[in-house]
């Protein structure tokens, strides 16, 4: 009887430790997530704005060519190529003709290539005269307007223009007409419409001398009439 007693409470013991092994072998519960760091009140940080690339030259806006047809048809006669003399007292230097080659003039919003005859000189005072600046560009600008001239501007060239529209060495090939194509200095330009060619002068002049640029071209066509 004691014995089996002694049995029973081996066994009751054994149970106990087996029971507390089983608990210790159990994986404790996973801990929940810390939760995530929170960020100060107002300390909230907008997405950055896209950034835009950067570019060496900005494009400059395009301009439209001048339309020549705007210009009057002028009967007037001509007379003798380069069409114009210089003003009493002053004579033209350094001349030159092409029978044909390219030009830029200035319309107040584009050096606009022309494409044809061309001719160059400098301007300067004749014997003891004393150069005009007034004087020259008055009496060009009358002798144009005799001739039916219209004309497009008299303004500077913006730097933007000549770096990008200017032909590479222009001043160079064209060195006794390119006066006014330069920053800072003033130029005037005049079209002039015949029924078969249309002309442009590009006039120049500073204190010291000044500068005469001339291109002809062919009239543009005629616009077709409607039918009746």
């Amino acid at each position: 009887m004691h014995s089996n007693r002694m049995v029973l409470a081996a066994a009751i013991a054994a149970m106990v430790m087996l029971a507390g092994c089983k608990r210790d072998a159990e994986p404790a519960p996973d801990a929940p997530p810390a939760p995530p760091l929170s960020e100060a009140p107002g300390s909230e940080t907008a997405a950055p704005a896209p950034v835009e690339a950067v570019t060496g030259t900005q494009a400059l806006p395009q301009a439209a060519p001048f339309d020549v047809t705007t210009v009057p048809v002028s009967e007037a006669p001509l007379g003798e190529w380069p069409y114009v003399t210089p003003p009493e007292g002053y004579e033209l230097r350094d001349t030159r003709t092409l029978d044909l080659s390219q030009v830029p003039f200035w319309t107040g919003q584009m050096l606009q290539p022309v494409e044809g005859k061309v001719f160059e000189a400098r301007i300067g005072g004749a014997g003891d005269k004393t150069y005009s600046r007034f004087e020259v560009l008055k009496r060009f600008d009358e002798a144009l307007t005799a001739l039916g001239a219209q004309k497009v501007t008299t303004s500077e060239i913006p730097n933007e223009v000549i770096d990008t529209q200017l032909p590479k060495d222009f001043g160079v090939e064209f060195n006794a007409g390119a006066g006014g194509y330069y920053a800072g200095e003033e130029v005037s330009t005049y079209v002039l419409r015949h029924p078969d060619r249309v002309v442009w002068f590009k006039v120049y002049s500073d204190g010291n001398g000044g500068s005469l640029l001339i291109a002809e071209s062919e009239a543009p066509p005629a616009a077709a009439t409607p039918a009746a």
